[in-house]
């Protein structure tokens, strides 16, 4: 009977987890096609729109920001109106993407994509395995990102400093290479709190959305550091 327990928990997990990343690389797959469609197709249309709006790309960011609270919030509840929601964020976050991606190379690109995903890929075996409660690591690092932002800022507005603006990517990897781990970890929490409970699928759009933005944010860090410009 052990043993036949832990089978259903383990099967139990890989469903969870595989629901999860369906939901991301569905994410990760929406935002690639928005950045393309926004480099090519649409290219004279979006830029001249965010051009002639004041403020157009910081109103898209408000966006971005209003839907993962809103997700963040109503996903366990609302899985319809979070999976929307999640959907929506892929897409405009493909757009904003396109900014950046616009100034490197196809090869810089690549490279920071692979630099991203092995990075990723291991911290998440890392989180996935690891024993020890990686909480208070947690914390530490999401008291990083807050000071990160605003050194980000003090370096948009006043400083002006390439060289602080590598150390901002190295520190957010560091950060976002700790939070995918923490992710993973959390991920098997919420399994066995939530188990086959009607939260889990909104649960498993939460968690699609946390590690999109940990993959994402590793992305761009790593394209910022070794990435040229064309």
């Amino acid at each position: 009977m052990n043993n036949y327990n832990q089978t259903a928990e383990r099967t139990g997990i890989s469903a969870f987890f595989a629901k999860i990343y369906a939901y991301m690389g569905m994410g990760v797959g929406i935002s690639a096609l928005t950045s393309y469609l926004t480099l090519t197709v649409f290219e004279d249309s979006i830029y001249r729109f965010v051009a002639s709006v004041p403020g157009g790309l910081f109103i898209l960011w408000a966006i971005e920001i209003g839907l993962v609270l809103m997700l963040s919030a109503k996903a366990v509840k609302n899985p319809t109106l979070a999976l929307g929601g999640f959907i929506a964020y892929a897409a405009i976050n493909g757009v904003v993407l396109s900014f950046t991606l616009s100034m490197y190379t196809q090869e810089s690109i690549t490279n920071a994509f692979i630099s991203a995903a092995v990075t990723y890929g291991v911290m998440a075996v890392l989180g996935y395995r690891t024993k020890k409660d990686l909480s208070g690591m947690a914390h530490a690092m999401r008291s990083a990102l807050i000071g990160v932002i605003i050194v980000i800022l003090l370096n948009a507005f006043l400083l002006h400093s390439s060289p602080v603006s590598m150390f901002i990517s190295i520190v957010t990897i560091f950060i976002f290479a700790g939070l995918t781990a923490y992710d993973h970890q959390k991920i098997k929490a919420y399994y066995y709190q939530y188990g086959d409970s009607q939260e889990i699928n909104g649960i498993a759009i939460f968690c699609a959305l946390q590690l999109y933005l940990d993959f994402i944010n590793l992305l761009i860090s790593f394209l910022r550091i070794f990435g040229s410009r064309d």
